[in-house]
Parts: structure tokens; sequence; C-alpha cells
């Protein structure tokens, strides 16, 4: 598997299971916007990042890249894991 999919499925299943929906739901061009995410649900992207592919995302990450995608967010983890 392609470090883009094993990220973007990661990220996928985190957001499914907190906002209790179907996998299904996502695509790869949803916006985190869209999924309505509150704090808590970002501090979790942000563990989830360090724990899973030592990347450490900010605040100020998520608000730069405005809609940001789940691809925009899978591909900037890749690219800092690349870095």
């Amino acid at each position: 598997m392609k470090p883009y999919e094993n990220i973007y499925n990661k990220i996928s299943e985190m957001i499914a299971d907190a906002k209790d929906m179907n996998l299904e739901a996502l695509t790869p061009d949803t916006t985190l916007s869209q999924l309505e995410l509150d704090s808590l649900d970002y501090v979790e992207l942000m563990v989830l990042a360090k724990r899973e592919f030592d990347v450490t995302l900010t605040a100020e990450m998520f608000m730069k890249k405005q809609p940001m995608t789940l691809r925009d967010l899978s591909l900037y983890i890749e690219q800092e894991m690349a870095g």
C-alpha cells in the first residue's frame, strides 16, 4: 500500500469513528468543514498524525488551507514524512 493510501485510510477511519459515520460516506474530496469537526476532533487528528506517522500538525496548518480536503491533509502528512 502506498503511503498516501495508508494515511488516508487511517484518517478516514478515525473521523468515521469519531463522527459515527459510515466510512463509505467519506471521499478524498470531503472537506474538513463539511465534517463539522470540533476542537477535540482536530486534537485527535494531531495525535493520530504524531503517533502513526511521526508528523506534527498545528492548528495554524488547518487554518492556512481552506477548504482542506481529506486528500489535502493526507498529502500534507505524506510530504512531511518524506521531508
